[in-house]
């Protein structure tokens, strides 16, 4: 959605600077402006998201297993990642231990809260 909303603002655009005299450079720049808008935001797509591994991932208010539970995620819910921060030590459904956290939102349910990296 957003890709061809960009390409048809830059092709306006350049339509709307030719017709007022700017110039068939300043036109093109604008054109490829868009064109470089669109390209970034299907980078930035749901292509990029990351999931759940296992149902019912508690995401908590801070990075440890005694911060509140704000939501549950599940495989399917696609979330985005805002940052990773180190974190209470978790033991892994594999057996590794990690202490990465990350601060996520859910897609599904829009919550964002932080889920230990063993879960994505």
């Amino acid at each position: 959605m957003h890709t061809i909303r960009n390409a048809v603002l830059a092709g306006v655009a350049a339509l709307v600077l030719q017709v007022h005299g700017l110039g068939a450079g300043v036109a093109h720049f604008v054109f490829e402006f868009g064109q470089r808008l669109a390209e970034l935001s299907r980078d930035a797509g749901p292509d990029r998201a990351e999931d759940f591994r296992v149902p019912g991932v508690n995401l908590r208010a801070g990075p440890g297993t005694s911060s509140v539970v704000v939501g549950v995620g599940n495989p399917g819910d696609r979330v985005v990642q805002r940052r990773e921060v180190e974190g209470e030590r978790v033991t892994c459904p594999d057996g590794r231990t990690r202490h990465t956290w990350a601060q996520v939102l859910d897609r599904r349910t829009r919550v964002t809260g932080y889920v230990s990296s063993c879960f994505l």
